[in-house]
């Protein structure tokens, strides 16, 4: 992605994460309850490693619109004009069975979407919104590095299986 994330549009994406942590610490705080926004965000995060296919463009897309409204938000709010741009942060590289595992995800997500409710669906979205901008930062896309090691992982294990290779 060559796109930077912004001060101002790394703050909507920070505002989405605090309005659904606190919804869910004020809720029940029950595992199950974080599944809508942090599978959100993972699949978002892995999005980012997408590059030049159609993941990739919803992850520039979404750090573009990001930015606009930041700026727009920031500036309505507070008169501050021109924050400057946050440093680039990557996760680095799918393997071809990880990209596959990728995609098998995303499917897998659609149908986990249909079945949603209104309030999970707004809940995923977020997710997908906030894995797709913050990845954009050095300090975020450090936190989350395991995000490429997990789905070359399960790339590699579906080879397996279907080379039988491994047996379930």
């Amino acid at each position: 992605m060559n796109t930077a994330m912004t001060i101002a549009g790394a703050v909507v994406s920070v505002a989405i994460l605090i309005v659904n942590v606190r919804s869910w610490w004020k809720g029940n705080r029950e595992l199950k309850a974080a599944f809508p926004f942090g599978g959100g965000l993972i699949t978002g995060a892995a999005w980012t490693m997408c590059a030049g296919g159609l993941f990739g463009w919803f992850a520039t897309q979404a750090v573009e619109a990001g930015n606009k409204v930041g700026d727009k938000a920031v500036s309505a709010a507070t008169g501050a004009k021109g924050g400057g741009s946050l440093a680039q942060g990557s996760l680095g590289a799918l393997t071809y069975p990880g990209a596959c595992a990728v995609l098998v995800a995303a499917v897998i997500g659609a149908i986990i979407w249909k079945a949603a409710g209104k309030t999970d669906k707004k809940r995923m979205l977020g997710g997908v919104f906030a894995g797709l901008t913050l990845c954009a930062t050095a300090g975020f896309a450090q936190l989350m590095q395991w995000v490429p090691d997990l789905y070359n992982a399960l790339g590699d294990a579906g080879v397996n299986v279907l080379n039988g290779t491994v047996s379930l």
